[in-house]
């Protein structure tokens, strides 16, 4: 439906209608493997975690382009990420009953989470993602569109892990708001596994990376271009439309422990994982 209506400035798609249309699962485009995204398989491997998941993929417009017609890969980048984070939550000894995963798209992630917690929740933004994870993905998922306000509608005390992938690195205003309210909902002992733009980002960012484009057309980008640190402790390229998820955000690793630390501890802070962004860690006590 055309025109914008109040819900577009705090989320995306709010009058957008769902598009019918579904690959089938990973098990039909395992020809499409050759290595390129892996995982640990000493932890899952490729048949237990294809038989463990007869649900369609997204197409690559329902899943805002990644990994273009490799749909292989797409699944397994989920995969990837997913075994990085229980690999660390078992290491810990955190409990696993509860995960919620902020931004979850076409759930990339939260389609494996399953396997391992007893109760998986996701939230996106976009009105489509939402409804097209409750179409097609497994029904003991709950999800619901949340919006840019720092707001979840979760009891106290209630998860046990939160992941935010490629949330953070969007978020130009109140990101310290929205770690209070993950501190809220998250039981003592839980652990925020969120991506951010940080000082190596920063460093390394170059032109195959996807981040490039976008951020070189910024008019304001030119004049840091070339300043091997970041020049601030929170930079912000932010594209003045009337929308939210409209920037793109870095953060030094000294801003995250000195500010970010001092809501929610900091456990780990992990460069290039995934490869384009680092992983913060953050623990309540």
């Amino acid at each position: 439906m055309a025109g914008s209506t109040w819900e577009d400035m705090i989320s995306l798609n709010s009058r957008a209608e769902t598009v019918q249309q579904v690959l089938g699962p990973v098990r039909d485009y395992l020809s499409q493997d050759v290595g390129e995204v892996s995982w640990d398989k000493s932890r899952i491997s490729l048949e237990w975690a294809v038989d463990k998941d007869p649900y369609p993929i997204p197409t690559t417009e329902q899943r805002e382009g990644y990994y273009g017609p490799n749909h292989f890969n797409y699944w397994a980048s989920g995969l990837r990420d997913y075994c990085q984070l229980i690999e660390w939550v078992e290491q810990n000894k955190i409990r696993s009953n509860t995960i919620l995963d902020i931004g979850c798209a076409s759930g990339r992630l939260i389609r494996h989470a399953r396997n391992n917690f007893d109760e998986v929740i996701g939230c996106d933004i976009n009105r489509q993602h939402v409804d097209w994870v409750g179409r097609y993905l497994d029904p003991s998922i709950k999800i619901f569109q949340n919006t840019s306000i720092p707001a979840l509608p979760l009891p106290d005390a209630s998860v046990d892990v939160v992941t935010a992938f490629s949330v953070f690195t969007h978020i130009e205003c109140f990101d310290t708001t929205w770690l209070m309210e993950l501190r809220r909902i998250l039981r003592p002992g839980g652990i925020a596994w969120l991506t951010i733009h940080g000082d190596r980002t920063w460093r390394d960012i170059g032109p195959t990376w996807p981040l490039y484009g976008a951020l070189t057309a910024h008019p304001d980008y030119p004049r840091y271009q070339g300043i091997k640190d970041l020049p601030e402790d929170r930079l912000i390229f932010r594209w003045h439309a009337e929308r939210s998820y409209s920037a793109n955000v870095f953060y030094t690793y000294e801003y995250i422990k000195k500010i970010w630390g001092r809501i929610l501890p900091v456990r780990d802070i992990f460069p290039a994982l995934p490869f384009f962004q680092d992983i913060v860690v953050l623990q309540k006590t």
